[in-house]
């Protein structure tokens, strides 16, 4: 398989130098955006992540913070080039709502300190339809919509939610993808589909039978479908 393919606008993506991926949770990097990641390290791009919770759902903040600092050392993601937040008003929860506002600053003060030509996040039903990615989009999108390029960013892009089906097809997902894609879209397909597995892998405390199958049988495992986001 192709290192890298694109179709569509592509100049966007390919002229990142700069990327912040903002997201949710400890493990939504590896489990959704691998093979953007690979294919923006290939590149040449600076990848920076912003992980807006440590995953304390269950008590285990502390844990994935550090498998969060391993699958990134997987994606050759560089250690000091993540950043964990942990907010009361972002804490990791199926029923806990995150204020767009609250996401606006957390992404803004990190713009400001370090900033980034090109942010990725969620798009509005957040892939599975967690009510935290959700609230990482809307708080992204407000960011953008008042302040992205007066914070230096050229290009935001929201990663796309498949349908279930298109969503488990596995290598089926390529061509899928390529059907489905509509103007404007960018399809990012990854080469090293190992690479996902060893991520998602090193979130031990994730590792478990259901996660192993998602891996082996998602689309994003495989490709990602990127809608550009507007900005002010």
């Amino acid at each position: 398989m192709q290192q890298l393919s694109f179709f569509g606008s592509i100049q966007g993506l390919k002229s990142a130098k700069r990327v912040l991926l903002v997201i949710a949770h400890p493990d939504d990097e590896s489990m959704f955006y691998a093979p953007t990641l690979h294919v923006l390290h290939r590149q040449g791009a600076t990848v920076r992540i912003l992980c807006l919770s440590n995953g304390n759902g269950d008590g285990l903040g502390a844990v994935r913070e550090k498998e969060l600092l391993a699958a990134c050392t997987v994606l050759q993601i560089p250690r000091q080039n993540v950043t964990i937040v942990d907010h009361p008003e972002l804490q990791d929860g199926m029923t806990r709502s995150w204020p767009a506002e609250a996401v606006a600053q957390q992404v803004q003060q990190h713009l400001r300190q370090h900033p980034c030509d090109t942010v990725l996040t969620f798009d509005a039903y957040g892939v599975s339809g967690h009510i935290n990615h959700r609230g990482v989009h809307e708080g992204v999108r407000l960011l953008l919509e008042s302040q992205g390029h007066q914070l230096g960013v050229q290009h935001g892009w929201q990663l796309v939610s498949e349908s279930l089906l298109h969503k488990y097809s596995c290598l089926l997902a390529v061509l899928l993808s390529a059907l489905l894609l509509q103007r404007g879209q960018v399809l990012v397909i990854g080469g090293r589909a190992c690479v996902s597995v060893r991520a998602m892998a090193a979130h031990k405390s994730q590792w478990v039978w259901y996660r192993k199958l998602f891996v082996l049988l998602s689309s994003y495992t495989f490709v990602n479908r990127l809608q550009p986001m507007a900005l002010d």
